[in-house]
């Protein structure tokens, strides 16, 4: 990966897929869309991200797929709707082989380390 915007877009996709860890209800795969990989990259056009996509495809770091968003309902005693069904969405996903990366890996550490640090503070505080 030589480009510094497939970097920037890698480095998204992994955020992305991190943050699903910490929420209850997201899907098990975080899938971006080329919508929402120019929307937070400020500047970035849509040629240049699809450039910058087809190299982190070549090298076997994402890839193309489909995700269905079905309703979601709370496991609660009272059962609510949290989300109605959407269309699916289509865009990108981290490989098997993005997972074993060096960048995921380091990323990975950096928010296990956040959560321990976040466990032991929340424990101080309900200690006091």
């Amino acid at each position: 990966m030589s480009n510094e915007i497939a970097r920037k877009i890698f480095d998204m996709i992994i955020d992305a897929q991190i943050g699903t860890y910490t929420t209850l209800y997201a899907p098990q795969t975080a899938v971006l869309t080329i919508s929402n990989i120019v929307t937070l990259c400020v500047g970035l056009t849509k040629y240049k991200a699809r450039k910058a996509l087809k190299e982190l495809a070549a090298d076997g770091l994402i890839y193309y797929t489909s995700q269905g968003c079905p309703a979601v309902e709370s496991c609660g005693e009272y059962r609510e709707l949290v989300s109605e069904a959407r269309p699916p969405i289509n865009g990108y996903a981290l490989t098997k082989k993005a997972f074993q990366s060096e960048v995921y890996k380091k990323k990975y550490m950096e928010w296990e380390e956040s959560m321990r640090k976040w466990a032991e503070e929340s424990e101080r505080g309900v200690r006091a």
